[in-house]
């Protein structure tokens, strides 16, 4: 932490700075101030985390420095120094919010317990202050993503980018890990990183107006820090908040474009007489990953140039994607899809269905990991349905429509292909079989056995070992 020492007495200024030197090897005293108003002069210039402050010095005295520096940097901590115990002193200090006063001449106990407390105050502030900050860059980077911006955002620019005056978006895609250190040391203006499985956003905010040629060249500086294995889409840069999520939807766009074999490893969206066909590969490509803002944020991009049997390809292309996943479709006919609201409503109830599809695939996994480690025990639908976290009832439907059989035809299946199995080794008894894949009865066993393979246990073994 950096210390400002505000003493007109050289010998207290320089036996001050030595004592913290001594022994603190984390604090590093930045300034000496001979009085108040090279106090503020060193306060700015500086950006010390503590001040010593003597009260009584030439000019400006140590109460009125404070109030001009506490104005100005209010996370500033100040330790008072005077060689009067005046109340007055330390009641006018109060309204700064400073409780620390030193007396003339000063313990070193006394420096050593104020100084580690306010070290630990300080600590403590940062922390909370990057908790803080971290949530309120969420927060920024969710709806400069969105559009229309709702009505905080422009507050919450004023907090965390004061000085903005331009702002674009970054949007990568790489089969390997992001080296996010890298991009730490390539970009050196305020920047704000969101990853998904599929890519990695960066919103860029910076205090200077950005060109063209500006984020063209640091895109190219982020392609070789990242050994040329990545695909980087660009927005274009723009002096205004509102047109954020538009360069956001740019560059992610331009990512797509890239990755989809177009020349070139970064660059701007592309246009040509070739893009509505693009599109279409593009928007088949976000329904089919289940992302319905990136599918609605694409559409909106190009709904204006698109004709009606443009739309109608379209239509025809989702309807396939679904169709292939035996997803069933929308009640949405395309003559229904009139207005701009009923296409991004149907773009968003079709991607919630592919979302759903992959949902259940994973829950089918789930369960059939479940049953497989567990057919030998006395399991239910019930029980399975709770280890994946659904209801029964949805599970059991799922469970139906995924394998075309019911939870307890599954169940036996399993139990009975292993018990086929064991009989098959001949080194267990009928009873211990039947024991070993979940039937306490040997008789129910025999059968659930005879049922499914039209002969007993008994004479399956015989027929097998007759051969």
């Amino acid at each position: 932490m950096r210390i400002l020492i505000a003493e007109d007495e050289l010998i207290e200024r320089k036996a001050m700075k030595k004592f913290i030197e001594n022994n603190f090897t984390d604090l590093t005293v930045v300034g000496e101030a001979v009085n108040g108003r090279k106090a503020i002069e060193l306060a700015e210039t500086t950006q010390p985390d503590i001040i010593f402050m003597d009260i009584k010095m030439p000019g400006i005295n140590g109460l009125e420095a404070i109030g001009e520096i506490n104005e100005k940097y209010p996370a500033i901590k100040f330790i008072l120094v005077s060689a009067y115990d005046s109340f007055d002193y330390a009641k006018e200090a109060m309204q700064y919010g400073i409780k620390d006063y030193i007396l003339k001449p000063a313990k070193k106990e006394e420096i050593v317990k104020t100084l580690l407390r306010l070290q630990q105050e300080i600590t403590l502030e940062r922390k909370v202050k990057k908790q803080s900050t971290a949530l309120l860059q969420e927060q920024f980077m969710r709806q400069v993503m969105q559009e229309p911006l709702p009505e905080d955002t422009f507050s919450i620019k004023t907090e965390l980018f004061p000085a903005m005056k331009s702002g674009c978006f970054f949007v990568m895609k790489s089969d390997e890990l992001y080296q996010l250190e890298a991009i730490e040391e390539v970009v050196e203006y305020p920047y704000i990183l969101q990853q998904n499985e599929e890519v990695t956003v960066m919103c860029m905010i910076t205090p200077v107006r950005l060109e063209k040629a500006d984020v063209l060249k640091l895109a190219r500086k982020l392609y070789i820090a990242f050994d040329e294995k990545v695909y980087i889409g660009i927005g274009f840069p723009t002096p205004s908040l509102k047109k954020l999520p538009k360069s956001y939807q740019e560059a992610y766009t331009a990512c797509l474009q890239l990755a989809a074999g177009k020349k070139g490893r970064y660059g701007f969206i592309q246009i040509n007489d070739k893009h509505h066909s693009e599109l279409k590969t593009q928007l088949g490509y976000l329904v089919e990953k289940g992302q319905p803002d990136e599918a609605i944020h694409l559409f909106k991009q190009y709904e204006a140039e698109l004709t009606e049997s443009e739309k109608e390809d379209i239509y025809m292309m989702i309807k396939n994607v679904l169709t292939a996943k035996d997803i069933p479709l929308p009640n949405s006919p395309f003559t229904a899809l009139k207005k701009h609201a009923d296409w991004y409503n149907y773009l968003h109830l079709c991607c919630m269905k592919i979302k759903v599809f992959y949902q259940s695939k994973q829950y089918i996994s789930q369960a059939k990991t479940y049953m497989q480690e567990h057919f030998h025990d006395a399991i239910t639908l019930e029980n399975v349905a709770d280890a994946v976290n659904l209801s029964p009832n949805y599970f059991s439907n799922m469970f139906k429509q995924e394998f075309g059989e019911t939870f307890i035809d599954y169940l036996t299946k399993l139990r009975l292909q292993e018990a086929k199995k064991l009989l098959e080794k001949n080194e267990l008894s009928l009873k211990e079989i039947s024991f070993i894949v979940g039937y306490k009865d040997p008789n129910y066993f025999s059968r659930v056995f005879k049922k499914h393979y039209h002969q007993s246990p008994k004479h399956f073994q015989q027929a097998i070992f007759k051969k």
